[in-house]
């Protein structure tokens, strides 16, 4: 072996004149070896190394940056060659060792540093290439059976490796994990004992090389595996994956798949969670088996070109459809045969389904225990759902949220258990049942709820009200909404701002209401309502409201409907009834309670 070169004479490091003098020379020695055969190249070559022109060629290496000389895109393949060449002789005849999973990791690491992370240096690329070979595809890598994270995190790798000896390899979870650069050919590598490939490209943002010849009959889990691969549309449709337990995530941010996988066996899949987070991905997957998958939550989230026939899908056994059709823009397929017994949750899982509009009337949704967001933006959605068995629901907050055309008869729902229904009708404009006689007696959380619900007007003055805490914005914009809620037990409302804001039909009487205790009633009731109705005991106070710019605030308090008499003082002014008049007709939407 070559002695060190740092335990020599070092060679002194040229001056910006020596650098173009020997990239001029260098140019001019390397010129005629394009010229010749390979043959000829190759004595060249060996007498170009031999001359070694009083050091040029370490000299050259070192000035000039080998990650620069190993990129084919940057020099001519001749010199690459020769550089390459040059570190190999100077390792004289050492040969590369055998990997195991101990040293692999660390080795590529290193490598990966002086490549790509401005530590080059001739000369312990000299000594990894002694070590293990050179260049790394070359490396000895038969005996590593675990290849998780080799690559992970190096984001401009994009050497040939394509040649390594992968056959007794058994995981390579996360190996080209956020390796943005890396494109190279791995097609021919032996996975055959492989058994995880969890986020093995996730991230690999470039990664587009045909890998449809790889015997995955092994792998049990494929969690993530094209996870954000932004590029990758191959042909992997005639993969095994019979075994495959787990594909949560496996193309979620794979924006161009669109490949045939039909006819997959995923016989064996346990879960598909945001396994289809592809925009552009709409092929038929109607005869898949999912018989034993318990895990559909965020399956179509954002595969907005996805509409395809999945109604024999058999989900007996799915457990949890929470998010399924998220953004689906495009997904209006007949699915209300489905066996829906139990699932426990649907949340949100029409939330951005633009156009879906078919009969689930049918399903059984005995277990479901969260529907929030259900049908949240579903623009087009209007089926009768009246006859499901919601008895088991505890939130519906934003259930028909933004659901513009819904109007349903659901009035004999029993919501008995439910605690939230905060902006359940929101922006519902069609929305106007007679849901009177819901039982709403646990129901904590009413903020939003009929806002912007601008036909609803039913009559629901028999509900018991008693735990909400928070009535903020409830009928905000509900122009037509005008019944009688004066019987109900507010007693623990705490928020009641904004509560009848732009109610324009709302007029009847508040005055048996008690709310001494409301923390914020700014904005609480519609313009011009008569003061007659207001509600007793109402404490407000005015933020920044100043006299003689002073900064002390002004509180004011009545104590009952109608003022006291005569003088009176606030904030250390006094005021008479002509006063108030004035004060009464304040915007008492700028004003905060108490």
């Amino acid at each position: 072996m070559a002695s060190n070169p740092k335990t020599t004479s070092p060679l002194p490091s040229p001056s910006r004149r020596c650098y173009k003098k020997l990239r001029k020379e260098t140019t001019e020695a390397v010129k005629p070896a394009r010229q010749m055969n390979e043959t000829a190249q190759q004595t060249f070559q060996e007498q170009f190394l031999e001359q070694d022109y009083g050091g040029l060629v370490l000299h050259t290496l070192s000035f000039l940056d080998l990650p620069t000389l190993l990129r084919k895109q940057v020099v001519s393949k001749q010199f690459k060659n020769l550089c390459t060449n040059a570190i190999i002789a100077k390792c004289g005849k050492c040969g590369p060792k055998h990997h195991t999973n101990a040293t692999l990791k660390e080795t590529v690491q290193r490598y990966c540093d002086i490549l790509y992370r401005k530590e080059s240096c001739v000369y312990d690329m000299e000594e990894i290439a002694c070590t293990n070979g050179f260049p790394i595809d070359s490396w000895n890598v038969s005996q590593v059976t675990d290849m998780s994270n080799i690559f992970s995190d190096n984001t401009f790798f994009d050497e040939y490796i394509g040649s390594w000896d992968t056959s007794n390899v058994t995981k390579m979870d996360s190996l080209f994990e956020n390796a943005g650069q890396f494109n190279q050919d791995i097609g021919r590598w032996n996975v055959s004992k492989v058994r995880t490939m969890i986020k093995m490209f996730d991230t690999a943002t470039e990664f587009d090389q045909y890998i449809g010849q790889w015997d995955v009959s092994q792998v049990r889990d494929m969690s993530k595996m094209f996870a954000r691969t932004l590029n990758f549309n191959q042909d992997i449709g005639q993969w095994d994956v019979s075994n495959v337990r787990d594909m949560e995530g496996m193309f979620a941010g794979a924006y161009e798949f669109n490949q045939d996988i039909g006819q997959w066996d995923v016989s064996s899949v346990r879960d598909m969670e945001g396994m289809f987070g592809a925009l552009h991905f709409n092929q038929d997957i109607g005869k898949w088996d999912v018989s034993n998958v318990t895990n559909l939550s965020e399956m179509f989230r954002g595969a907005s070109a996805f509409n395809q026939d999945i109604r024999g899908w058999d989900t007996s056994n799915v457990i949890f459809m929470d998010r399924m059709f998220e953004g689906a823009q495009e997904f209006n397929q007949d699915i209300g045969s489905w066996d829906t017994s139990n699932v426990q949750d649907m949340h949100h899982m029409f939330y951005g389904a633009f156009v879906f509009n078919q009969d689930i009337g049918n399903w059984n949704v005995s277990r479901v225990i969260v529907m929030h967001g259900m049908f949240y933006n579903a623009n087009q959605f209007n089926q009768y759902i009246g006859s499901w068995d919601v008895s088991s629901v505890r939130d519906m907050h934003l259930m028909f949220r933004g659901a513009h055309h819904f109007n349903q008869d659901i009035g004999s729902w029993d919501v008995s258990r439910v605690t939230d229904m905060s902006k359940i009708f929101k922006w519902a404009y069609e929305s106007n049942q007679d849901i009177g006689s819901w039982n709403v007696s646990c129901v904590g959380d009413m903020n939003c709820m009929f806002k912007g619900a601008s036909k609803f007007n039913q009559d629901i003055g028999s509900w018991d009200v008693s735990r909400v805490t928070d009535m903020s914005m409830m009928f905000c914009g509900a122009h037509e909404f005008n019944q009688d809620i004066g019987n109900w037990d507010i007693s623990f409302v705490f928020w009641m701002s904004n509560m009848f804001e732009d109610a324009r039909s709302f007029k009847h009487s508040l005055r048996s209401w008690d709310i001494y205790h409301v923390k914020l009633t700014n904005g609480m009731l519609p313009e011009d309502f008569p003061e007659s109705f207001w509600p007793q005991n109402m404490h407000f106070r005015q933020k920044n409201y100043c006299r003689d710019d002073s900064d002390e605030s002004i509180e004011i308090t009545f104590s009952k409907s109608r003022p006291i008499p005569g003088n009176f003082e606030v904030g250390g002014y006094s005021y008479n009834s002509s006063s108030y008049q004035l004060i009464a007709k304040w915007d008492s939407r700028n004003w905060q309670a108490k």
